[in-house]
C-alpha cells in the first residue's frame, strides 16, 4: 500500500502557493481545502491507497511546513481544535444513539413551540459535529463571518448520512409525539 501524499503529490503541491498566500482569509483557505479533497477523491489512484479518515486536516499537514511561523501557529490550534471535537464526539458516540438522543432531548417547554423536524433534530443530537464543521470553515472569532453560519450549517446538513438523518427522524417522532417533560413550563 502507498503513501497517499506521495500518490497524491502533484496535487497537494499545486495547491500549496494559493494556500500559503491564503494567509488571514479562512473562508478563502477552507474553499481551498474542500478543491483539494474533492479533486483527490476524484482521482482514482492505479494502486491502493488508504486516505486518512481526517482528510482535511492531513492536508493541513501536509501544508504546514510551506507556512509562515505565525502562520503554522494558527494552523496547529486550528488542527488540535479540530482533533479535540472529534475525539470528543466519537467518545460520546460510543455510549450509542439512545444515549446520544437522550442527552440532546429538549427540556424544556418552550422548545416544544414548534415541532421538530429532523433538521432541527440533527442540530441538537450531533451539535459538536455540527459546530466543528463550522469552526473549520469559517474564522470564528470574526463577527463579520456569523452571516456565513446559515450557509455553513446548510451544507452541513447536506453532508449528513441518511443513517443519521434517519436516526433523527426517529428522535422527531418521539420527541412531538411525547412532548415537554412533565414539571416544566414556559416562564
Amino acid at each position: 500500500m502507498f503513501d497517499w501524499k506521495e500518490v497524491y503529490s502533484e496535487i497537494l503541491s499545486s495547491y500549496v502557493g494559493r494556500y500559503k498566500e491564503a494567509r488571514g482569509d479562512s473562508q478563502l483557505r477552507n474553499e481551498i481545502l474542500a478543491e483539494v479533497k474533492s479533486e483527490i477523491l476524484q482521482h482514482e489512484p492505479e494502486d491502493s491507497v488508504a486516505l486518512p479518515q481526517l482528510l482535511r486536516v492531513a492536508i493541513r499537514m501536509v501544508f504546514l511546513p510551506h507556512l509562515d511561523p505565525e502562520d503554522q501557529d494558527d494552523e496547529i490550534a486550528i488542527m488540535q481544535h479540530i482533533l479535540a471535537v472529534t475525539r470528543k464526539s466519537q467518545e460520546d458516540g460510543c455510549d450509542g444513539e439512545d444515549a446520544q438522543e437522550e442527552k440532546a432531548c429538549p427540556t424544556k417547554a418552550g422548545d416544544y413551540k414548534k415541532a421538530f423536524t429532523p433538521f432541527t433534530a440533527t442540530q441538537r443530537i450531533f451539535k459538536d459535529e455540527m459546530d466543528a464543521y463550522d469552526r473549520e470553515r469559517r474564522d470564528t472569532k470574526d463577527p463579520k463571518t456569523i452571516g456565513q453560519r446559515n450557509r455553513i450549517i446548510q451544507q452541513w446538513w447536506e453532508s449528513v448520512s441518511d443513517e443519521r438523518k434517519a436516526e433523527a427522524g426517529r428522535a422527531v417522532e418521539k420527541w412531538n409525539k411525547l412532548g415537554a417533560p412533565k414539571g416544566t413550563h414556559d416562564s
